[in-house]
C-alpha cells in the first residue's frame, strides 16, 4: 500500500487456530483488534469449538464473523453441524446481540469490493493509516485529521 502497488480497501481476517497462527484466546484476538488500522474491515475466524465464542466476541464488538464447514463440522457439543446450521446459529446470535444481517449488496459495500483509490495518500487515509513520511522528514508520521 505504501508504495502504491495496491490501492484498495484493507480487509483483515484474524485466524485463531494455533499451530503457527495466533492461539484461539481472547488476549490474542483483542491484541489484533487493537493493532488494526481504524479504517479497515475486520473478520474473525477460528476452528472447531472456538468458532461460536469468537464469532460472538466479533459480533459484540461490531466486527464480522465467519462460519461454515470450512472452519468446523461440529457444534459446541461435538455434534455434526452443517454450514446451513452454522449460518442459522450465527444469524440468531447476531439478532440477539442487536446486529442486523447484511444483504449480499450490503456485504459488498462493507468489504468495499471493487473499490480502488487513485493515490497512495487516499488509500492510506481510507484505510485509517498514517500518511507516508515526506522526503527529508525525520519525525514520526501522524494520522491525517
Amino acid at each position: 500500500m505504501r508504495k502504491g502497488v495496491y490501492k484498495g480497501p484493507l480487509n483483515l481476517t484474524w485466524i485463531g487456530i494455533g499451530g503457527g497462527f495466533d492461539g484461539p484466546n481472547p488476549f490474542n484476538f483483542f491484541n489484533f483488534v487493537h493493532r488494526a488500522p481504524d479504517g479497515c474491515t475486520l473478520t474473525a475466524e477460528s476452528l472447531l469449538k472456538n468458532v461460536l465464542p469468537f464469532n460472538m466476541m466479533a459480533m459484540s464488538m461490531g466486527l464480522h464473523p465467519r462460519c461454515g464447514i470450512e472452519d468446523t463440522i461440529i457444534d459446541q457439543h461435538g455434534k455434526r453441524f452443517t454450514s446451513v446450521q452454522q449460518i442459522e446459529q450465527c444469524v440468531r446470535v447476531a439478532r440477539e446481540l442487536g446486529r442486523e444481517i447484511a444483504s449480499g449488496k450490503e456485504a459488498r459495500e462493507i468489504y468495499r469490493i471493487g473499490v480502488q483509490y487513485e493515490t497512495v495518500d487516499e488509500t492510506l487515509a481510507a484505510n485509517g493509516m498514517a500518511p507516508n513520511r515526506q522526503t527529508g522528514v525525520r519525525n514520526l508520521p501522524l494520522r491525517a485529521a
